[in-house]
């Protein structure tokens, strides 16, 4: 089972240029990207939208695309292995946050928003994550 995070993730990141959502049209689950989409901008408990989001993958299967959004494989690092001191990027703005990540070895210059969340309509946060 994928997390409602990564799933929240993975839609996010499909959003740009429009394609989702004129797929979504096209494949009659328009409606159900919207509540989705809805459920983010109000704030409201992305539980509720569950539902909606495993219609949005029924519909796109039904049309040859796959785990729109649930994650068909894994990295898992093998034991023993080092991680980075601190890990720096950009993390979701929502109040419900869904895991994306973006990561980058410095902060942005300034005046640069950097990456922009297409549920919201706003930049990213920039985080910091000592390991």
């Amino acid at each position: 089972m994928h997390s409602l995070a990564d799933r929240l993730d993975r839609l996010c990141r499909l959003l740009g240029g429009g394609e989702l959502a004129r797929r979504a049209r096209e494949y009659g689950v328009a409606e159900q990207l919207e509540r989705v989409l809805g459920a983010l901008r109000a704030g409201a408990d992305p539980e509720r939208v569950r539902a909606d989001l495993d219609a949005l993958d029924e519909g796109f299967a039904r049309h040859g695309i796959d785990g729109l959004t649930a994650r068909t494989r894994a990295y898992q690092p093998l034991s023993g292995t080092v991680g980075h001191q601190v890990l720096r990027g950009w993390t979701c703005p929502a109040g419900h946050r869904c895991s994306r990540f973006t990561e980058h070895d410095t902060a942005a210059p300034d005046g640069d928003a950097g990456p922009v969340c297409e549920a919201l309509g706003t930049p990213l946060v920039w985080v910091e994550i000592p390991l």
